[in-house]
């Protein structure tokens, strides 16, 4: 049975500015497409391209090996975001001083 992690759509989790060219320009669609391709050096400069920096799209691949279980080395350095940013919690309990 395939992970349901691998049939995640990029546009759900990665900004609009990198998924639109990921999706268009290399034709990956979904977490297993991306770290499929990820495997490639050739694709993965070319993916990297697409992102604002290299360490990005290292980034989100080893976020995406992590998401399947596999070990991956923590980043000794802020890396800038690359995963779409959470709506804000509506329902969270407001603090009544």
């Amino acid at each position: 049975m395939k992970n349901p992690v691998l049939t995640i759509p990029l546009s759900t989790i990665m900004r609009s500015e990198i998924a639109l060219p990921l999706q268009h320009m290399l034709e990956i669609y979904t977490v297993g497409c991306f770290l499929r391709a990820w495997k490639s050096p050739r694709s993965q400069k070319k993916i990297e391209q697409l992102f604002d920096t290299p360490e990005q799209a290292r980034h989100a691949a080893a976020t995406c090996c992590a998401w399947l279980g596999f070990r991956t080395l923590a980043a000794h350095e802020p890396v800038p975001a690359w995963w779409k940013a959470e709506p804000p919690m509506d329902s969270a309990p407001s603090a009544v001083a």
